[in-house]
C-alpha cells in the first residue's frame, strides 16, 4: 500500500487497533502489549524531531490510547510532519541499531498499525462468526 494511503487509514487504525483490545477478544497470546507501545514509541521518536512531543506515563498496548488522544489534538501538525518527512528521501535519523532513512521509519509504523488493524479486525469476525478458536484442534497440537 502506498505512503499516502496508509497514512489516510492511520486515524481509522488507531480507532480497530483500541477498539479491538477494548473489547472482549483474547489476545493475551498476542505480542501487542510489547509491540504496540514500542511502535508508538518509534513514530514519537520521528514526530518529535519535528517537534511535536508525545510522552504517556502509560504502560503496555494502553499507551495506545494516549497516543490516540493526543493524535487527534495535534491531527493537522502531524498531518503536516508526515507529509514533509514522506516527501524528503534523504532525511535520516540514528537509532540504537545504525543510521535509517525517517521516510523509511514512518512508512514502516503505518504498515504496523494497518496490519495489526487488518489482522485484529478479522480476529473480531471470526469470534462474532462463532469460529472455533484455532488450539483446540488437537492434530495441531502434535
Amino acid at each position: 500500500m502506498e505512503a499516502a494511503a496508509l497514512y489516510f487509514r492511520f486515524k481509522d487504525n488507531l480507532a480497530t487497533i483500541i477498539g479491538s483490545l477494548n473489547s472482549p477478544l483474547e489476545v493475551r497470546s498476542m505480542p501487542y502489549n510489547v509491540s504496540i507501545p514500542l511502535e508508538v514509541d518509534l513514530l514519537s521518536d520521528i514526530l518529535r524531531i519535528h517537534g511535536l512531543n508525545f510522552t504517556s506515563p502509560t504502560k503496555g498496548a494502553n499507551r495506545l490510547q494516549d497516543f490516540q488522544q493526543w493524535f487527534l489534538q495535534n491531527e493537522e501538525a502531524v498531518a503536516e510532519v508526515m507529509h514533509r518527512v514522506l516527501e524528503d528521501k534523504k532525511a535520516y535519523m540514528k537509532t540504537a541499531t545504525g543510521v535509517i532513512l525517517q521516510k523509511e521509519m514512518i512508512i514502516r509504523r503505518l504498515e504496523y498499525f494497518n496490519e495489526t488493524a487488518h489482522t485484529l479486525q478479522v480476529m473480531m469476525v471470526q469470534q462474532k462468526l462463532g469460529s472455533p478458536k484455532h488450539h483446540n484442534y488437537p492434530f495441531l497440537n502434535q
